[in-house]
């Protein structure tokens, strides 16, 4: 049977796992070192666009640019050793290991895109066993422009030496969406609510079935092997 789709590449965060524990944790443990509170709600509404972005917009918020600007660089460095940290914490979302060993048999290419740090991210993977599925790892530590800017999608289909048209990418946000239209890459919706919820995250289901892409719920990951296939 012939196919369109070569590789499978996924977003990590709130698609493969549910790492809200360690995300949340060590994202408000890093703000308080700098006297700033932030509810568990209002650091999922920023999460996505990598530490840089999250850290940087609260820091911008209650302490303004100028010393945001002298903090931003202790404010990264700690989440994100806070995150590797307690980067056990993350685990699996159900059907991941079924869905990534069904590709592999299939003879797709798979590989992690990811904003997250590539401490945490391999770590992740290492310590839930399912590292050695994908051909490449990217993470923010990689690219210079963080989602929705397609760079990490476009130099992970370069990495894989595939066309970005024949790449399927499988997210969980608006940034994972955009970046994938953005690339030229077909998209899939992991509709976990882990990190988008409520209003948010019907309007981002609600866009992509309009946008004529696959959504599915987290108890079923593992039909994405059938959608790469086409069917």
């Amino acid at each position: 049977m012939s196919r369109q789709i070569d590789a499978v590449i996924f977003d990590l965060d709130g698609t493969l796992m549910d790492s809200q524990p360690p995300v949340l944790k060590a994202t408000k443990e890093a703000l308080a070192r700098f006297g700033i509170v932030a509810s568990d709600d209002e650091v999922r509404r920023r999460f996505g666009g990598g530490s840089q972005n999250l850290m940087s917009f609260f820091l911008v918020r209650d302490l303004g640019e100028a010393r945001a600007d002298e903090r931003i660089d202790a404010a990264v460095e700690a989440k994100n050793t806070l995150q590797t940290e307690y980067s056990t914490a993350a685990k699996l979302l159900p059907g991941v290991v079924e869905l990534l060993s069904q590709l592999k048999q299939d003879e797709f290419r798979l590989a992690i895109a990811t904003m997250g740090a590539g401490s945490v991210a391999r770590r992740v993977l290492f310590h839930n066993s399912i590292d050695s599925y994908f051909e490449a790892v990217l993470t923010a530590d990689d690219v210079t422009r963080p989602k929705p800017d397609p760079e990490i999608l476009t130099t992970t289909a370069e990495r894989l030496g595939v066309d970005a048209s024949s790449c399927l990418y499988v997210g969980d946000s608006t940034h994972d969406l955009d970046a994938s239209r953005a690339s030229g890459m077909p998209f899939v919706l992991a509709d976990t609510g882990l990190f988008v919820d409520g209003q948010r995250r019907i309007e981002l289901r609600d866009r992509a079935i309009a946008l004529g892409c696959p959504v599915v719920a987290t108890n079923e990951l593992e039909r994405i092997a059938e959608i790469a296939w086409g069917d």
